[in-house]
């Protein structure tokens, strides 16, 4: 679930021409959040982490424009910035500078150097979009492709990193579009790998609209319109770890706390579960 560095680039969007020789025309299509025009109906303001602030976001003009990135020293220190510009409606860049820290004294620089920076190419295609990752840690790029199905939600990202084997994720979604199972495949192989299965609330997911979760990386826990209830990790054996997600709701529907059991294969090879983390949740 820790992504400090890898950022919400979620996805979405749609519709196939029918000549496979010509590009899909581009349309108004609604895709999903990063790549998707709509503004943002309920807007999440913070996430507290076992009473900790995690995160903040802000908005500009309906659409998230940023957060701010909390470290859960003995007082939540300011860390990591997000910053995401549109050209107009369209979203044209996102960027994550990230501050020096030493846990041992509780250190964390004043200074936030680059750390990540996504470029969003303009859209060629109705059902694909192109984004220029570029890693200032590891100096590595990756391009990616992201592939839509007909109602503007992602299925399918192609990866090609300038340091390792390019790989396919694949999003199965279920008939309300959530993704139920995800899986990798490595360009040089053929096996399916990392997969992970998720059953679903019925209420609307805040982090879905945003692009990103509560860690400000796009992951799976913002690419579906509903909550995780049960998330199963598999290993290499094909041995699934459960984890649980149980809610706490607003009255328009959305959630208000989060309590996540995550569980794990101990040294005995036997399936335990780590104490329960809360997430709380507060919208302007």
């Amino acid at each position: 679930m820790k992504n400090f560095f890898y950022l919400a680039v979620l996805l979405a969007a749609i519709s196939c021409n029918s000549n496979a020789n010509e590009p899909d025309p581009v349309v108004a299509i609604k895709h999903q959040s990063p790549f998707g025009t709509d503004t943002v109906g309920v807007k999440l303001k913070s996430v507290t982490f076992n009473g900790k602030l995690l995160i903040e976001y802000s908005y500009s003009r309906g659409y998230l424009s940023g957060y701010k990135k909390y470290v859960a020293f003995s007082k939540p220190r300011f860390f990591q910035t997000g910053i995401f510009t549109r050209n107009g409606a369209e979203p044209q860049k996102a960027e994550i500078l990230v501050a020096q820290i030493t846990p041992e004294t509780e250190f964390v620089s004043e200074k936030q150097d680059p750390r990540l920076t996504l470029q969003y190419a303009a859209a060629k295609t109705d059902s694909t979009r192109d984004v220029a990752e570029q890693n200032f840690l590891t100096s590595a790029t990756t391009n990616k492709a992201y592939k839509f199905n007909k109602a503007g939600f992602i299925v399918e990202e192609v990866a090609t990193p300038s340091n390792a084997d390019a790989y396919a994720i694949t999003y199965v979604r279920n008939g309300e579009n959530n993704v139920s199972q995800t899986y990798k495949v490595l360009k040089s192989q053929s096996a399916k790998t990392d997969k992970v299965e998720f059953t679903y609330d019925t209420h609307p997911n805040p982090f879905f609209d945003l692009g990103i979760d509560w860690e400000g990386s796009f992951t799976n826990y913002a690419v579906s319109p509903n909550n995780p209830l049960q998330e199963t990790v598999y290993n290499k054996n094909n041995v699934g770890v459960k984890s649980t997600y149980v809610y706490e709701y607003l009255a328009n529907g959305y959630p208000k706390k989060i309590t996540i059991t995550r569980g794990y294969i101990n040294v005995d090879g036997v399936e335990e579960t780590d104490s329960p983390i809360v997430l709380d949740l507060q919208y302007y």
